[in-house]
């Protein structure tokens, strides 16, 4: 097993290489508020300068190098990471699309060089995807990459998320060489497995017993991460912010606990939001530290204490707030009205 942290860039663009999806993966699955959420760390990872490098992290890639070829190119089969890739190949194809429009150029490349670098590979009637999905997705995403003709029935979310990445490149003001940026800015810790790893035991294994991080976990993850880039791991936020929280919380005798309270003062704000997925929610934390806070995360936990305090010491109003934060949470807002109500049964 090889385990180095890389640019996501940089991997994509591995030469004479080929990406291909196991049959035992679902198919690709993420929605417009996910490539939302993408959009705006890249857009930010792109807005410092070109003397500030610090990365921005994207996680873990895990994948296999398979013993079959493909016409020559070397595969590897993405056991973890689908999700992102694909995004990253709409994302990409997306761009070219642009800078084919507009004659323009990132870094010297052109949209030709974008596709044969990042999302194309062979040559002659040889040529293919880099990127092979799973048979549900495969074909579309040829398609959008001019590979093939769209199928009868093809995937919608891969064109409504490619769709959503170029609009948002039509809008005033978009800087492409910012979005360049911070593309070149993703990192991940990509992992190869040895021949003699079973790629499905270990995609199981990921997928089966171990527990989701929770909002609590994701957020003090990422106040950790931002302490250690600042070079402030031990007076940075955490320090001084995070654990006196996290002491306030578990000794309040009201058996509350720091994903909860963070759901309920989330809710406060993103009430009439309606959640279909939990994973979401730390998507929506992220964009009230911008939108809000300026990025200010020492701030927003100042506002989120003064909301636990005062669900610890009013008992009126924690009921009343949790019980909304369950309801969101479920993905029934408060207001919601019920589909049974409006069409009938």
């Amino acid at each position: 097993m090889q385990i180095r942290q890389e640019g996501f860039l940089d991997l994509m663009g591995t030469e004479n290489a080929r990406f291909a999806i196991p049959v035992f993966q679902r198919v690709y699955s993420w929605d417009s508020r996910q490539c939302e959420e993408l959009w705006e760390d890249i857009m930010a990872a792109g807005s410092r300068g070109n003397d500030e490098s610090e990365p921005h992290f994207m996680g873990m890639l895990l994948y296999s190098a398979d013993a079959e070829t493909w016409h020559g190119a070397q595969q590897f089969d993405v056991i973890d990471g689908q999700q992102r890739m694909t995004t990253m190949s709409l994302l990409l194809c997306a761009l070219a699309r642009h800078l084919d429009e507009t004659s323009a150029k990132v870094d010297g490349m052109s949209a030709t060089d974008l596709f044969d670098r990042y999302l194309r590979t062979g040559s002659g009637a040889a040529v293919t995807g880099k990127l092979a999905l799973s048979f549900m997705d495969r074909d579309t995403l040829y398609a959008l990459l001019g590979l093939a003709d769209m199928p009868e029935a093809p995937a919608g979310r891969l064109i409504d998320n490619l769709e959503l990445f170029y609009a948002k490149m039509q809008e005033p003001g978009f800087d492409a060489q910012q979005l360049w940026r911070g593309l070149k800015r993703l990192e991940v810790a990509s992992i190869l497995l040895a021949h003699d790893d079973s790629p499905q035991l270990v995609f199981e294994s990921l997928n089966s017993k171990g527990m989701a991080l929770s909002t609590a976990d994701r957020t003090r993850n990422f106040i950790v991460v931002s302490d250690e880039a600042q070079g402030r791991a031990d007076d940075g936020v955490f320090e001084r912010c995070w654990l006196p929280l996290e002491g306030l919380v578990r000794e309040s005798g009201c058996g509350l606990d720091l994903t909860t309270v963070l759901h309920a003062w989330l809710c406060s704000t993103f009430r009439s939001t309606r959640i279909l997925d939990k994973a979401q929610i730390y998507g929506l934390l992220k964009s009230r530290l911008r939108s809000e806070y300026d990025n200010d995360i020492e701030s927003l936990l100042a506002d989120v204490r003064a909301y636990a305090q005062r669900l610890i010491e009013d008992d009126g109003f924690r009921a009343e707030e949790l019980a909304d934060a369950e309801r969101w949470v479920a993905g029934k807002p408060k207001n919601l009205i019920s589909e049974y109500k409006m069409f009938g049964d």
